[in-house]
């Protein structure tokens, strides 16, 4: 493979990763909210009623603790006094506000949290109030505060979360991926740069890790390994208990397809970058379940959006019916109909990278003998994908008559034309056929179909905003920016990624910015990027997430597509769910209990096409 040109390669320094450890009645904890924490002589004693230690991962009651019940409290804020003197512009501190708890930093200020905001001071007569405003304070309602004098942060809990200002920005923790319970009564320091975080349903350590990225990656590819390779394909998981990850079983979705298609492109980026066994045998691996969603229906060209087997014990057909789920022709196998056009976009991604870095050559001409049969039935059927039954798919469709002249497409138009050029590319460059070429041609200068691409990313009204199609254009994009050298047609291709990418350019995407770096060889915000990556949670659990009470985000007036209500500005990936790249990060609340796991996908898929394309190293 070609690497295109980059601007500049980043070098990768190792960050402060945030994980966090619950303890509640399941580790010894009484059935009562948590008042009060501190760490004394390297051990840390909490009270929920009584004095507790904590001994190992078991919170013991203390008969002669060395704190009394007061002690443990945390000690008054000192009185606040309106000043006596005002400075020109000064932006005014709310008086009103109840002072709550306080602490000092290195520098000999004071951070006093009010029921109303924080204010900062060193007791003269100069108050800077930190405000619950957007960008602000997170939460207006502080019930406790803590100064890490050794890394300058500042953590801060309320009556609703907590948060922690790192270097002029706020993390905020909501939920149970951050919190047994969403009342914060006090914070002790852990002394390497975490906390400890009493609440009104237990204590959360949350610690400062220093790690770099590959750690991370590494971590994920231990959770794919233990609840998401089903034979080969990347499943989701079903946790039966979210306390113990051992008990699961996995889900055989509609998108079987495309989240294997990422996963074989992660494996071969990885392969490509480090020479590692291990990846290569993963990549084969994922791309063996992906060859065989085109054989079980048995009906040449035709790929499964999933396939199980009959007696197969540990997984959950989603939506099974008859309708839905077909015996195929191979004896104790099912398989799943109605493919998407989603699916394909993720095979023609995965069969091209995968021979590009990690197939030998019976494998190349293996994936080339199946990229031929589905793409010669998409051109026999007039760019539809038809179903062995003879019906059209939901959204197979890639057809003149639909995109450009049915009124119904118009929102699939730009994205469906970029997709079959993209796959006309891909197999006329896996299989040399030249009928391949012909219709990429012949969609060009016949219908238009560049012009359509270069229309870009759908951004209005509102509700026609689908994140879910924004992964899908970029992963159609890769092969076309690879593959396509001819100038004029590459500049109607780039003018479609320029307009793609403004619009998704706020969401510090690293995916979509490294191959709009790759493709381009512009700055693309690489560092946002990385920022983006360094957030991803530890914790891959679907918890519940609620962030519309914030007082730091403003309310967008429009919905989204699904009527959910959504911010201004993308959230964090810590601060939301939905960790995978066709999820909306602007919405603010999400419902969960802990049952749900993703896997690591979108985060090893990113990572190592920026490490593969050298737009980041470490």
């Amino acid at each position: 493979m070609i690497l295109l040109s980059i601007a500049a390669t980043l070098t990768l320094s190792p960050y402060w990763q945030l994980i966090s450890h619950q303890y509640t009645a399941r580790h010894g904890l009484p059935e009562q909210p948590v008042t009060a924490i501190k760490v004394h002589e390297g051990k840390v004693y909490c009270l929920a009623g009584d004095v507790y230690v904590l001994e190992g991962e078991r919170w013991q009651k203390e008969s002669n603790p060395p704190l009394s019940a007061q002690q443990m409290l945390p000690e008054p804020p000192p009185k606040l006094e309106y000043p006596k003197r005002f400075y020109p512009h000064q932006k005014m501190p709310n008086m009103d506000g109840e002072p709550r708890c306080a602490a000092r930093d290195a520098a000999g200020h004071w951070w006093i949290g009010t029921s109303r905001e924080v204010i900062v001071t060193n007791l003269d007569d100069y108050l800077l109030p930190i405000k619950p405003e957007p960008g602000g304070l997170p939460y207006y309602d502080v019930t406790a505060i803590a100064c890490d004098h050794q890394t300058g942060w500042v953590w801060v809990g309320f009556s609703e979360g907590a948060a922690v200002l790192q270097e002029g920005r706020w993390r905020y923790f909501w939920g149970r991926r951050w919190l047994p319970g969403n009342r914060v009564y006090a914070i002790a320091l852990d002394g390497a740069g975490g906390a400890w975080l009493a609440t009104d349903r237990g204590v959360a350590h949350i610690e400062a890790r220093r790690m770099r990225l590959i750690d991370k990656a590494m971590h994920y590819e231990q959770i794919n390994a233990a609840r998401h390779n089903r034979y080969g394909f990347t499943a989701d998981c079903e946790l039966l208990d979210p306390e113990d990850p051992t008990r699961f079983r996995y889900n055989a979705t509609d998108n079987d397809g495309l989240w294997t298609s990422i996963t074989v492109a992660a494996q071969a980026f990885r392969y490509a970058t480090t020479k590692d066994p291990q990846a290569r045998e993963l990549a084969r691996q994922s791309m063996r379940a992906l060859l065989e969603l085109a054989y079980k229906p048995g009906s040449p060209g035709f790929v499964a959006r999933a396939i199980a087997r009959e007696d197969e014990q540990n997984v959950n057909l989603s939506d099974y019916s008859p309708e839905r789920w077909k015996p195929s022709p191979e004896k104790g196998w099912l398989w799943k109909t109605d493919t998407s056009s989603d699916e394909m976009d993720g095979h023609y991604f995965a069969w091209y990278v995968y021979s590009e870095l990690v197939a030998d050559e019976q494998e190349r001409q293996e994936i080339a003998k199946v990229c031929r049969a589905v793409t010669d039935r998409i051109l026999r059927d007039g760019l539809l994908y038809i179903r062995p039954d003879g019906q059209r798919t939901t959204w197979g469709v890639w057809a003149p008559e639909y995109l450009n002249d049915d009124p119904w497409w118009w929102q699939e138009r730009a994205l469906n034309s970029t997709e079959i050029l993209s796959h006309l590319l891909v197999a006329y460059h896996l299989c040399k056929e030249p009928r391949y070429l012909q219709k990429y041609e012949e969609l060009i200068t016949k219908h238009h179909y560049l012009l359509n691409s270069a229309e870009g990313r759908v951004n209005a009204p509102p509700e026609a905003i689908n994140h879910s199609d924004d992964q899908l254009w970029f992963l159609a994009y890769y092969p076309l920016v690879m593959l396509e050298k001819e100038p004029s047609r590459r500049a109607l291709i780039l003018l479609s990624l320029e307009r793609s990418w403004r619009a998704v350019r706020p969401e510090r995407n690293p995916l979509y910015n490294f191959i709009y770096g790759l493709a381009t060889g512009k700055p693309c915000d690489v560092e946002e990027g990385v920022h983006t990556l360094q957030r991803w949670p530890w914790d891959l659990r679907g918890w519940e997430v609620r962030n519309s009470h914030r007082t730091d985000l403003v309310l967008d007036p429009a919905r989204s597509r699904l009527g959910q209500r959504i911010a201004t500005t993308p959230l964090p990936p810590d601060e939301r769910q939905g960790l995978k790249w066709n999820a909306n990060p602007y919405r603010m609340d999400w419902g969960g209990t802990g049952h749900y796991e993703d896997y690591g996908g979108a985060f090893l898929i990113a990572y190592w096409l920026g490490r593969y394309h050298r737009l980041i190293e470490e």
